[in-house]
């Protein structure tokens, strides 16, 4: 299986060209917005650390997996906000490689922030051809690997670009969200015969909150977005009690005759300042005959102290400290 798997990876890359979706896929990304938006750095008022594991389609040989990291803090005398990220993401032979920084500059008003933000991502792309076979590939022993193809390396073979990402964002009180676009540059990671192309990605967030009865608080979301061919979108609804535990659902879809996963979300507060959440995906889509679904599990950080001089905004508040 997982010989087959892999060489179906091969198809896919050996295009040429490849256009395809190549960012790590994850269900909890409202809790991190920084990851799709720049703007965000330093909303969550105080330096705020997420770390996220994921394992997509589990009990699929050669299943995607993702892992990152991202830290970010507001610098108010700047009316700024930094950050720092990295993530790997593994497919099959294939590993993907992030790391980059992130600035925003936020204009406070009485009622709320917008927030402008930029960043720049260095991608680092390897392919382990050992784990790759072909048709007409010699392979007599465990360690020879002789592919008979141009375009397929017998070993590892690595390269990387770096590209942009910018966005605004809004936040008030009661409503935020945001537009944002990644690989605005649409660099290309090239390999000898092979050019990956890091397609432009856009998206959309916005999330609300409403109080309901004395201690819950509930919060639909939706979340877009596209390449400008594919568009996806994900709606859900996160009920909070007592500012510490949540539960929530979501459906993620691709269009109107293709449909991808319900996700189950839950998490509480651990301490004052860190929190953990879990989500899982039921898949709807064919792949549900041959995976057992995916598991996603996020740990955040947040420290919940002013950081340097200046004026904070009027409004500290936020959600996911909560949680």
């Amino acid at each position: 299986m997982t010989r087959r798997y892999l060489f179906f990876l091969l198809l896919l890359l050996a295009g040429g060209m490849l256009h395809a979706q190549q960012l790590g896929h994850y269900s909890l990304y409202w809790l991190d917005p920084v990851q799709f938006n720049p703007a965000y750095a330093g909303l969550d008022n105080s330096l705020s650390i997420t770390g996220t594991y994921r394992a997509q389609w589990t009990g699929l040989e050669g299943q995607p997996s993702s892992q990152r990291v991202s830290a970010h803090l507001p610098v108010y005398f700047l009316s700024s906000g930094f950050g720092v990220e990295a993530e790997r993401d593994e497919l099959g032979a294939r590993s993907l490689n992030r790391f980059g920084a992130t600035w925003s500059y936020q204009l406070v008003t009485s009622t709320s922030v917008w927030s402008v933000g930029v960043s720049g991502r260095y991608y680092q792309m390897s392919l382990n051809g050992a784990a790759l076979r072909t048709p007409d590939g010699e392979y007599p022993e465990p360690n020879f690997i002789e592919h008979n193809d141009a375009l397929l390396p017998n070993g590892n073979e690595g390269a990387g670009t770096l590209t942009f990402a910018a966005g605004i964002y809004y936040q008030s009180e009661r409503l935020e969200g945001g537009i944002s676009a990644r690989n605005v540059t649409e660099s290309v990671i090239a390999f000898p015969g092979l050019d990956y192309r890091l397609g432009r990605q856009y998206h959309a967030y916005l999330r609300a909150r409403f109080d309901f009865l004395r201690a819950w608080e509930l919060s639909p979301l939706v979340g877009a977005m596209s390449d400008g061919v594919q568009h996806q979108v994900t709606t859900g609804l996160i009920a909070q009690y007592d500012e510490n535990i949540f539960g929530g659902l979501a459906y993620r879809g691709y269009n109107n005759n293709s449909t991808d996963a319900i996700l189950v979300m839950a998490g509480l507060n651990l301490s004052d300042k860190l929190s953990v959440a879990y989500a899982y995906d039921l898949t709807l889509s064919d792949l549900r005959t041959v995976q057992d679904g995916s598991h996603e599990l996020t740990l955040k950080y947040n420290l919940r102290q002013r950081i340097g001089a200046g004026v904070p905004p009027p409004i500290i508040f936020n959600p996911r400290t909560k949680q």
